[in-house]
């Protein structure tokens, strides 16, 4: 397939090596995909499971992803760090993909969202399902890339923002995921040289909810309300109210 909203398979196999390719037209989720075929011992690390188009895709809890035409959907396949937690993963990665998207972009202003989402100018450019199954990391990500904002649901009008709109002009899909590809590769193979707080380091510098008062809410758990400044040496988020200071691991996080 050719052209800007398809695939060049032979030049992205070759292009995303070491990574192993695995393509599929159309998949519910490619994240489930690639924790089944893991199960099966039919995948090996490191490895790109790539989707056409998605159908299913799932976000963090009960949310679902929706991806429309020019939207990158795709898993990446990782040997298991152990010595990175589970709730590291979407960090580590979410840096990665962000620095990619800055490149590809040519804007630096791409920041990153606790825990999982990338966003520019306050609006949505994609999303992480950091996962760990049978032995292996698994990093979802849905992007925009040539997305138009104006065919996504109503609901997310105005919400969401696409590589192309930052870029002034439409990316190709190929080249987008290798440029991904060689980002997430890199900080997963230069990990020992790259220690996790120069990582948080990096995080914060392009965190878009220092200085922000948020509310991070957990499912049946009390939501817990402060000013973010930013991220400790375990990656959780600090949240100030007055002179406490609350240390959250994880959870949804609504800007107010």
């Amino acid at each position: 397939m050719t052209g800007a909203d398809s695939f060049d398979l032979r030049r992205l196999r070759s292009g995303i090596k070491p990574l192993r390719l695995y393509w599929y037209p159309r998949l519910r989720s490619t994240n489930d995909q690639a924790a089944a075929m893991r199960k099966r011992g039919d995948l090996f690390a490191p490895a790109v499971v790539l989707s056409g188009r998605q159908t299913a895709g799932r976000g963090r809890g009960s949310h679902v992803w929706w991806s429309g035409p020019g939207c990158l959907t795709v898993t990446f396949v990782f040997p298991i760090d152990e010595q990175l937690h589970p709730h590291h993963l979407p960090l580590i990665a979410g840096l990665a993909v962000r620095n990619a998207a800055a490149e590809l972009s040519g804007d630096d202003g791409v920041g990153l969202k606790w825990p999982n989402d990338l966003l520019f100018a306050g609006r949505k450019l994609g999303g992480l399902l950091c996962e760990r199954a049978w032995k292996a990391d698994l990093v979802g990500l849905g992007l925009n890339v040539n997305l138009n904002p104006g065919e996504a649901p109503k609901e997310l009008r105005g919400r969401v923002v696409s590589l192309n709109e930052i870029k002034g002009s439409r990316l190709d899909l190929t080249d987008t995921l290798i440029t991904i590809a060689h980002h997430l590769h890199g900080m997963w193979k230069g990990r020992p040289g790259y220690p996790f707080a120069a990582a948080l380091k990096d995080y914060d510098a392009h965190h878009a909810l220092i200085g922000r008062r948020v509310t991070v809410s957990n499912g049946d758990e009390r939501s817990v309300s402060g000013r973010c400044e930013g991220l400790d040496e375990m990656g959780r988020l600090l949240l100030r109210e007055g002179s406490m200071l609350r240390r959250v691991i994880s959870g949804q996080v609504k800007v107010m």
